[in-house]
């Protein structure tokens, strides 16, 4: 059941959560803080300074008609990458939204 408070998330509260939860988890720190937590090697430009992503937006039905969302992520060296939440199962019961 969907707190009022809640009511953004709508019927497809699984996919726009866990699409913004993507969203917020790549803007959250720096593109090179994020692999050094992974324990992943650093993308760098020519001069040596990291790359960074410039802008990280949602956008919903992926441009194919889906129902899928995902996140365009924009980076300092010019490359747009689209991470898709893809979906192949939805919950059989009814699910509650709460807030900590």
């Amino acid at each position: 059941m969907l707190d009022d408070r809640d009511d953004q998330f709508g019927e497809y509260a699984h996919e726009e959560i866990l699409q913004a939860l993507v969203r917020h988890l790549l803007t959250s720190a720096d593109l090179d803080q994020l692999c050094d937590d992974a324990d992943l090697p650093q993308l760098t430009h020519d001069d040596g300074t990291p790359v960074t992503i410039t802008s990280a937006r949602v956008y919903r039905d992926a441009g194919v008609m889906t129902l899928d969302r995902g996140v365009w992520l924009e980076l300092s060296d010019g490359s747009v990458f689209g991470l898709t939440v893809h979906i192949s199962r939805r919950p059989r019961s009814e699910v509650t939204l709460r807030r900590r």
